[in-house]
C-alpha cells in the first residue's frame, strides 16, 4: 500500500518569551499513514495533537525532522487540492452564508465556478446544511459550524484529510454522517489522520491509533495490537438455557472458567444510527 503521510524524527519546539522557557510541543516521532487508512491521534489537551496536524499540513515549520505528504513537502502549492486540513477553531468570515463560504474556498483552490457550485451543493445536502439558506455563519449552532468546516475541507476532493476533532459538538446523527463520509473516503483510497477525544468513535472507525502525552508518543499500533488480551471468547447463538448450561459445564471440565453468561447488547451509538436511518425514511419535507 502506498504511503500517503510520512514523518521522520519530526519535532516542534516553541521558543520561550521573556523568562518563560521554550516549550517542546512535539518530541521526535516517526509516522506513516498508508493510503486507504484512518489513523486516530489520541491524547489529553496539550499533548501535541494539533501541533502534529499543523506540521503535516505545512502550517507549522518543524524544529527538526522531515515531513512528506503524497511524496512532497507539505507546503508545496501542488498539494493545495490534494491535501485538506480541518482545524478545531472557529470558522473565518462568519458574515458569509454557507454557500458563499464554500464558493470562496472553491475560488481559492482554483476550481471552476460550475464545479465548485456542484460540489458545494452536494456537500451541503449530504451534511444537512441546505436548510440554513442564506443565513450568516455567525448564527449557526456549534454542530452546523463543525459540519460546514468538514464541507470546506472536502470541497477540494482531497486525497489526504487532516482533521482536528471533526465530530466535536455534533449530535449522534451528525457524527454518524461524518463517520460514514470518512469511511467512503478511505474506501476510495484516501488517507485520514484524525485527532479526537471521542474514544468510541476512534475505536469504531480507525485502523490504527497514535497516543500522545506531553508531546511524546506513548503507544502506537493497530487496535488489535493495543487492546487484545490473552483471553478468548466463544460467541454462541441458538442455544436455550439448558444448552448454555451444558456448554458452561463442558468448559469447566476442560479447565476453563465461565466468567459470566449474558445477553450481548449493542452500544448507544449503534442505536442512534438505527434511529437515524428510520428518521431518513420518514422525511417528508425540508428540514427546519
Amino acid at each position: 500500500m502506498a504511503i500517503a503521510i510520512s514523518a521522520h524524527q519530526l519535532a516542534v519546539t516553541f521558543a520561550g518569551r521573556g523568562k518563560k522557557a521554550a516549550v517542546k510541543a512535539l518530541l521526535p516521532l516517526d509516522l506513516e499513514v498508508a493510503a486507504g487508512a484512518i489513523v486516530g491521534v489520541l491524547g489529553p489537551n496539550g499533548s501535541g495533537k494539533t501541533t502534529l496536524l499543523r506540521a503535516l499540513a505545512g502550517l507549522q515549520r518543524p524544529t527538526s525532522g522531515t515531513v512528506e505528504v503524497l511524496g512532497e513537502p507539505p507546503d508545496r502549492k501542488s498539494l493545495v487540492q490534494r491535501v485538506a486540513y480541518q482545524s478545531e477553531g472557529a470558522l473565518p468570515m462568519a458574515v458569509l452564508s454557507a454557500p458563499e463560504y464554500l464558493a470562496f474556498l472553491g475560488a481559492e483552490l482554483g476550481l471552476a465556478n460550475s464545479e465548485s457550485d456542484r460540489r458545494a451543493k452536494n456537500l451541503l445536502e449530504r451534511l444537512e446544511l441546505t436548510h440554513a439558506g442564506s443565513r450568516p455563519i455567525r448564527t449557526f449552532s456549534t454542530g452546523m459550524c463543525k459540519r460546514l468546516a468538514l464541507a470546506g475541507a472536502l470541497i477540494a476532493d482531497p486525497e489526504v484529510l487532516l482533521l482536528d476533532e471533526p465530530t466535536a459538538g455534533l449530535d449522534p446523527f451528525g457524527t454518524a454522517t461524518v463517520m460514514e463520509i470518512l469511511r467512503e473516503r478511505v474506501n476510495q483510497g484516501g488517507a485520514i489522520l484524525m485527532a479526537s477525544h471521542h474514544l468510541l468513535e476512534v475505536e469504531e472507525i480507525c485502523s490504527e491509533v497514535l497516543l500522545l502525552h506531553n508531546g511524546a508518543v506513548k503507544a502506537r499500533g493497530t487496535l488489535e495490537d493495543l487492546l487484545a488480551t490473552d483471553d478468548r471468547a466463544l460467541v454462541v447463538r441458538g442455544l436455550d438455557d439448558d444448552g448454555m448450561q451444558q456448554l458452561a459445564n463442558d468448559a469447566k471440565t476442560r479447565g476453563g472458567e465461565v466468567v459470566r453468561i449474558e445477553r450481548p447488547r449493542d452500544h448507544l451509538f449503534a442505536l442512534f444510527r438505527r434511529l437515524g436511518r428510520s428518521r431518513d425514511d420518514t422525511k417528508v419535507g425540508p428540514k427546519r
